[in-house]
């Protein structure tokens, strides 16, 4: 992980130098985008799901479904594409497990003065939410067609997760291709990433300025 987070930052640092002004028709102007986005969730919301859900009976006899749960995720991005083919972004997300919980029927009380319950039946008690957790991080996408309307681009970079597993620190981000499209200022984007934003995929809008 160390030397991994070392050649993100390598990566980063070099990329440094090209933010000089490049030789195109029209020539480049640097431009602010905002981006919202929402994807699968990030990698650190799947590997703490077992520890969110747990497998405990809570004091109102209510156990979580792992079977039943799913883990929306969002995030808020600022980019600054600073030349032709380079841009920084800097991204926050939030993400957490929604999950459904069953109730079990007490019958009395164990030596200690707990309730006992019925494991042999159970019924609905609703939806509940657990483990949310923040994340920030900072990444350079490149550019592969910056001249042409639909742009391909990858990126790279490293964060830190708000995590209340405390399982999680600093992680690395990567975006092996990604796909940017649209008209005037609203930009739509398709990316196959794995990132303190989502896992997988993530796909939004941006407004740029």
């Amino acid at each position: 992980m160390k030397a991994l987070l070392i050649a993100l930052a390598a990566l980063m640092l070099s990329s440094i130098p090209v933010f000089a002004q490049e030789d195109v028709d029209p020539p480049f102007s640097p431009y602010f985008t905002v981006e919202i986005s929402t994807g699968m969730a990030p990698i650190h919301t799947l590997v703490n799901r077992r520890w969110a859900l747990g497998d405990e009976i809570s004091d109102e006899g209510e156990r979580a479904v792992g079977s039943r749960s799913f883990c929306p995720s969002f995030s808020l991005s600022a980019a600054y594409h600073a030349s032709l083919k380079w841009e920084c972004v800097l991204t926050a997300g939030y993400s957490w497990i929604h999950h459904q919980m069953i109730r079990y029927d007490s019958f009395g009380i164990d030596p200690k003065g707990q309730p006992r319950y019925d494991l042999s039946s159970h019924r609905d008690a609703g939806w509940k939410d657990s483990l949310s957790a923040a994340a920030i991080f900072v990444q350079m996408r490149r550019f592969w067609n910056p001249t042409q309307r639909v742009k391909l681009y990858s990126a790279a970079g490293v964060g830190y997760v708000f995590d209340p597993s405390k399982n999680m620190g600093v992680v690395p981000s990567l975006t092996p291709i990604a796909v940017r499209f649209g008209t005037g200022h609203l930009k739509f984007f398709i990316e196959n990433t794995f990132s303190p934003a989502a896992t997988g995929f993530d796909f939004g809008l941006g407004w740029t300025f």
